[in-house]
């Protein structure tokens, strides 16, 4: 009896300890076991480490493409330095004064912002030289650049290619905007779609033509004689465009009138031109 009782008291101890490892009172669900943490690192972060890699190996190429005007830079540089106060701390390259590096590289160079207000007082003083005060003229930006519209007759006589000895202060005042602020300047000379057949001009694109070099030849011969305006003749662009680029259909007088035009395209001078020393 001695031996059963034993036995009876140590199944309720098991039973106790059981409960008690269990680490729950009775009746609640038993406690979730943690998941064990894999080794090493996560694996997005080795996606993120190849995109790091491509990123920093592309702009590694474009710096490689890259032409670095070494004198530009070291004069700029110089330049800022000055210009914050830091003092020359080695003979070896003398660094130009502030004033002469900052006006050469930045204050004369193309300026659309510029470029088209200067325009717009140009139109506004064209407004105030015209007697009725109405001039088929417009001033806008688009993809080309700086666009100065202006309608045939105040420019050419139906037919002609030679300028109106009124459209000339008109031009002397947009060349003067174009070499302050070094502006490319391009001469697009558009017609309508009405065939025009004579001795001089066998078609319209020959009438754009003679049109378009007329009035480079004008700005050529006024740059020419003033000096100031440092403008070389790789500044001019002639573009006869014909009945090509209408802005609306030629079925009424109305709309041929609106397409006949010339267009001064004003915009940044290509840099190879600067290298090649084609500009000032």
């Amino acid at each position: 009896m001695a031996d059963e009782e034993d036995d009876e008291i140590e199944g309720a101890e098991g039973e106790e300890a059981e409960e008690e490892g269990s680490g729950g009172e009775p009746g609640l669900p038993p406690p979730e076991e943690e998941e064990e943490c894999k080794e090493g690192a996560p694996e997005w972060v080795v996606t993120f480490g190849d995109m790091m890699s491509l990123l920093l190996t592309f702009f590694i190429l474009l710096l490689s493409f890259a032409n670095l005007e070494v004198i530009k830079y070291k004069v700029l540089s110089g330049s800022i330095m000055k210009a914050f106060g830091v003092q020359e701390v080695t003979p070896v390259f003398t660094r130009p004064q502030a004033d002469n590096a900052v006006a050469q590289e930045f204050s004369m160079q193309f300026q659309p912002q510029k470029v088209l207000d200067g325009m717009k007082k140009v139109e506004e003083r064209e407004q105030a030289r015209t007697p009725s005060g109405r001039v088929n003229i417009e001033v806008y930006e688009d993809y080309r650049g700086i666009v100065i519209s202006l309608g045939e007759e105040h420019m050419f006589e139906p037919g002609r290619a030679d300028l109106r000895p009124a459209i000339w202060p008109f031009l002397d005042d947009v060349l003067d905007v174009a070499a302050e602020y070094q502006a490319q300047i391009q001469v697009e000379a558009h017609t309508d779609s009405v065939p025009i057949r004579s001795a001089q001009f066998p078609s319209n694109d020959h009438l754009s033509a003679a049109r378009s070099v007329s009035v480079i030849r004008y700005l050529l011969g006024t740059s020419a004689d003033r000096p100031d305006l440092q403008m070389p003749p790789s500044r001019f662009e002639a573009v006869p465009a014909g009945s090509t680029r209408p802005l609306t259909v030629n079925v009424t007088e109305a709309g041929r009138r609106k397409n006949r035009r010339v267009e001064l395209v004003f915009y940044r001078p290509p840099k190879n031109y600067e290298r090649m020393g084609f500009a000032p």
